[in-house]
């Protein structure tokens, strides 16, 4: 960032300095203008009014009229003094650094959504790889499956047992288990 946004640092000491003198300036020019006789007058340091401390005055008891008909009674006058509390320092937050902040958040931000973004894409065509691998995969085994059926056929089955030598007996025998019994019966090539 450029340096034109930045705001002076002012030193705390200097500006204690120049605020005490505007208020003695702000306070001869006020009695000049008013003079010295009104002590009881509020004196303003810069934007702050501030009382004179007064104590409360106990005043002569008055005395009462002449006339009977109505009596007067005055009571004195006090005021208290409030304290005046100085304003507290000002917060500055440089507008740079909180702008670059922000922008790096975005940034940020933009950046994880592209990531994002290309791993989803990423698992996208990988899985599209595994199925266009599982159809390939689906149709040689459809052609050994179909290459082991036509094997199996009672007709190859029979050319391959020539080839090797076989030949057909004249009885079969079946065994049934449960008795142990046996039964011979001739070849049927049916």
């Amino acid at each position: 960032m450029s340096d034109q946004y930045r705001r002076a640092q002012a030193d705390p000491e200097e500006i204690i300095r120049a605020a005490r003198r505007r208020a003695r300036a702000a306070s001869s020019r006020r009695r000049s203008l008013v003079g010295d006789a009104d002590e009881a007058a509020p004196v303003f340091e810069g934007n702050l009014a501030v009382q004179p401390e007064t104590v409360p005055v106990d005043a002569p008891p008055v005395e009462a009229p002449a006339s009977p008909q109505r009596e007067t009674v005055v009571l004195p006058r006090t005021r208290e003094r409030t304290a005046a509390k100085p304003a507290p320092e000002p917060v500055e937050v440089p507008r740079p650094a909180f702008v670059g902040g922000i922008l790096a958040l975005v940034v940020a931000g933009i950046v994880g959504l592209l990531v994002l973004n290309t791993v989803i894409n990423e698992d996208a065509y990988r899985l599209q790889e595994l199925r266009t691998q599982a159809g390939e995969l689906d149709q040689s085994e459809q052609a050994l499956a179909d290459e082991l059926s036509n094997l199996n056929a009672p007709n190859n089955l029979e050319a391959e047992a020539l080839r090797y030598g076989m030949v057909h007996p004249e009885k079969v025998t079946f065994l049934y288990l449960p008795g142990g019994e046996t039964v011979e019966v001739p070849w049927n090539e049916e």
